[in-house]
C-alpha cells in the first residue's frame, strides 16, 4: 500500500513538473510575439493620436503627474510638433488607458483608447471616432465638461448615450493631458490650483 501511495505520488509529480515546463516553454515562445504586438499597437496608436509625427521618444518629467503615467515626445525629424500622454483613468467598468496628443499650441490633436473594459455598445463606444472627434482641435485653457446634450461651447462635449460614466473618464484623460501640458511643456508653463486638479483629475 505504501509504495502505491509513493509510486502515485511520484506519477503526479512527474505529471505536474511536465505541465510546468510546457507552460514555461509556451510563455518564452509566446510572450516576444505579444510584447511586439502591443508595441505595434502603441506606435500606431501614437501616430494616429498625433499626425505629423514620425518617431517618438519618452520625455522625463520632474513632479508629480496626476493620472499622466508618461509623455512622449512626437517628432518630424529634428523638430518637436507635440506631445503624446500616457493617462489611466477608471472607468464604469474598470481601469481605462488614454491616449492624447497635443502640438506645440496646446492643440488637441487627437484622443486613442488603448485600454478599456467598459460594456459592449455603452462605453465601449466611447473609443468611436464620432466620440473621440469632439477634443481634436481643442485649444488650451480651461476645462471640458461633459453634457448629454447637444453642446452649447466649444469646453463641452457630447456623451455617448448611455455612457455617460465611461465618457466622463475620458473627458478627465483628456484634461489632465491638456492640465500637464501647460504646468510642464508649455512656452509659458502656468501653476494652478485648477491645473494641479485637472492634473489629478479632480473635479473643481
Amino acid at each position: 500500500m505504501k509504495n502505491k501511495i509513493v509510486r502515485l505520488g511520484a506519477i503526479l509529480f512527474g505529471i505536474t513538473a511536465a505541465t510546468g515546463l510546457i507552460l514555461g516553454a509556451v510563455q518564452a515562445v509566446t510572450e516576444g510575439p505579444i510584447a511586439a504586438q502591443r508595441k505595434a499597437q502603441k506606435d500606431a496608436a501614437l501616430s494616429a493620436t498625433l499626425p505629423g509625427a514620425a518617431s517618438f521618444e519618452a520625455v522625463p518629467l520632474e513632479g508629480g503627474h496626476g493620472l499622466v503615467s508618461e509623455v512622449s515626445a512626437g517628432k518630424s525629424g529634428n523638430t518637436v510638433v507635440g506631445w503624446c500622454f500616457t493617462v489611466n483613468v477608471k472607468g464604469f467598468g474598470g481601469p481605462m488607458t488614454v491616449l492624447v496628443g497635443i502640438d506645440g499650441a496646446g492643440a488637441t490633436t487627437g484622443v486613442s483608447i488603448l485600454e478599456m473594459s467598459e460594456t459592449p455598445g455603452l462605453g465601449a463606444r466611447t473609443a468611436e471616432e464620432a466620440f473621440r472627434a469632439q477634443f481634436r482641435g481643442k485649444a488650451a485653457g480651461g476645462s471640458l465638461s461633459v453634457t448629454k446634450t447637444p453642446p452649447e461651447s466649444a469646453m463641452q462635449v457630447q456623451a455617448v448615450s448611455g455612457a455617460t460614466i465611461s465618457s466622463t473618464a475620458v473627458t478627465t484623460a483628456v484634461n489632465a493631458a491638456r492640465a500637464c501640458w501647460q504646468m510642464r511643456l508649455s512656452p509659458a508653463p502656468q501653476d494652478t490650483p485648477e491645473l494641479r486638479a485637472a492634473l489629478a483629475g479632480v473635479s473643481q
